[in-house]
């Protein structure tokens, strides 16, 4: 049950049983010392009483009616309150000379009430007095006392309690307002409402969990912003490569088809003649089998530039060797050097594919911008066991419109992805540097 309470009604719980507790130990102290209170002062009381008989009874040898002295003496003795003087012919009332108003309720007097001692004195030899002198001690004034001590101690203690706990209570109130101003911002980011904002107030470590919030909706924010800035570039790019695959189809194979298909009508003329001239049907086959090579050509560029078979079935070695050898036949002006680390198979597909797209946009780049006349790319393994792939060229450098490009951000999300850094800088004494990093799992190289 404790733990389905909040927080402010298990401080409330927790202050007032300690309170209650103090208030029960505070009054159970003085029970428990009551006993030996009534005690010691049955037992002054006696005492004193005593010797006050002792010297009254020794008046009684001078006094011409020591009866009448005696009745006078237990009349003056009578106000004592915590002490009886009577003769034992004449015993007083238990609780005699005590105001009832002040009685301790019977309980209390069984539990602290010490047993009662008498003192008998004999009055035998003084005068014409016979019989016994009791004194007796009478505690029921201290009980009544202690009583109201303890009365008064457990009504004051209460409400001083009650007013303790209100105030406390209030302050506690007052402290944790901003936990539920906290919980409501946080039910606001959980609907999505990234604006949310919280005003620093209250105790320190209040302050700091307000802080804290407002970086995280802030962070948030910024995150889906980013997300939204993310699918429209991926929507970019997606158009990108759709316009280049059209591009491609009309201006590559489109001619191509236009050729084959001119051929074959040519061929087909020839053959509807009387006499058709064989070495002219042969010549139009071996036309048609030399575009419909070329085509199957464009058909692999693309392909390859779609997804390189030569990676999954070689390797990626295998693959970068055969992207740089495309590229060295379409720009023979451009010398590509490729230097690889031989990893095997064991590079994962990821990584592998990662460092493909990244030496293919790098090549691409420098093809398209650079104007350089030698590019090296190189691909090994550094000592944080990180896949390092490295394009350097001899070009003009890296312009600031390189460096928000589409291809650039969309190769740094690339290698981000599996948890590696991409850099571009310009190269000394010219050209431009392209490293990426990419983290490996040290365990596929042992």
């Amino acid at each position: 049950m404790f733990q389905s309470l909040s927080l402010r009604a298990r401080l409330s719980a927790l202050l007032g049983a300690v309170l209650a507790l103090g208030l029960a130990i505070g009054v159970g102290l003085l029970v428990l010392h009551a006993a030996s209170r009534v005690r010691a002062e049955a037992d002054s009381s006696t005492r004193l009483a005593q010797e006050l008989v002792a010297t009254a009874l020794d008046r009684l040898h001078t006094n011409p009616n020591p009866s009448a002295a005696l009745q006078q003496m237990l009349g003056d003795v009578a106000k004592l309150r915590h002490v009886r003087i009577f003769l034992e012919s004449n015993p007083p009332g238990r609780n005699a000379g005590q105001n009832d108003d002040r009685r301790a309720p019977e309980w209390f007097s069984s539990l602290v009430m010490p047993r009662v001692n008498e003192t008998r004195v004999k009055l035998d030899g003084h005068g014409d007095l016979t019989g016994d002198l009791i004194i007796a001690a009478n505690p029921a004034d201290e009980i009544a006392e202690i009583w109201d001590e303890i009365a008064s101690l457990t009504l004051g203690g209460a409400a001083l309690g009650l007013v303790a706990f209100a105030l406390i209570s209030l302050v506690a109130s007052l402290t944790l307002r901003p936990v539920s101003a906290l919980a409501d911002g946080l039910e606001r980011l959980e609907r999505g409402d990234l604006e949310v904002r919280f005003a620093p107030g209250g105790p320190p470590e209040f302050v700091a969990i307000a802080e804290r919030i407002n970086a995280l909706a802030a962070a948030l924010k910024r995150l889906d912003e980013e997300n939204h800035r993310l699918v429209q570039r991926m929507i970019h790019v997606q158009e990108e490569e759709r316009r280049d695959i059209a591009r491609d189809l009309h201006d590559e194979i489109g001619p191509f088809l236009f050729a084959i298909r001119a051929g074959i009508g040519a061929l087909a003329r020839r053959l509807s003649t009387s006499a058709p001239d064989a070495a002219a049907l042969a010549a139009d086959c071996r036309r048609l089998d030399g575009q419909l090579a070329q085509l199957q050509q464009v058909n692999r560029r693309i392909l390859e530039r779609l997804r390189p078979a030569a990676l999954e079935e070689m390797g990626l070695a295998v693959a970068l060797e055969a992207l740089a050898q495309g590229w060295r036949e379409i720009n023979p002006e451009i010398c590509v050097d490729l230097a690889m680390h031989d990893f095997g198979d064991a590079l994962p597909q990821e990584i592998a594919l990662t460092a493909y797209r990244v030496a293919q946009e790098g090549l691409t780049n420098v093809f398209r911008h650079s104007n350089a006349s030698r590019v090296e790319v190189g691909v090994t393994r550094d000592a944080q066991n990180c896949l390092l792939v490295t394009l350097r060229d001899d070009g003009s450098g890296v312009a600031a419109t390189n460096r928000d490009g589409v291809g650039l951000r969309g190769m740094s999300e690339r290698v981000a992805a599996q948890g590696g850094s991409l850099s571009l800088s310009s190269a000394e004494p010219h050209g431009a540097l392209l490293v990426a990093r990419l983290p490996l799992d040290g365990s596929q190289f042992d």
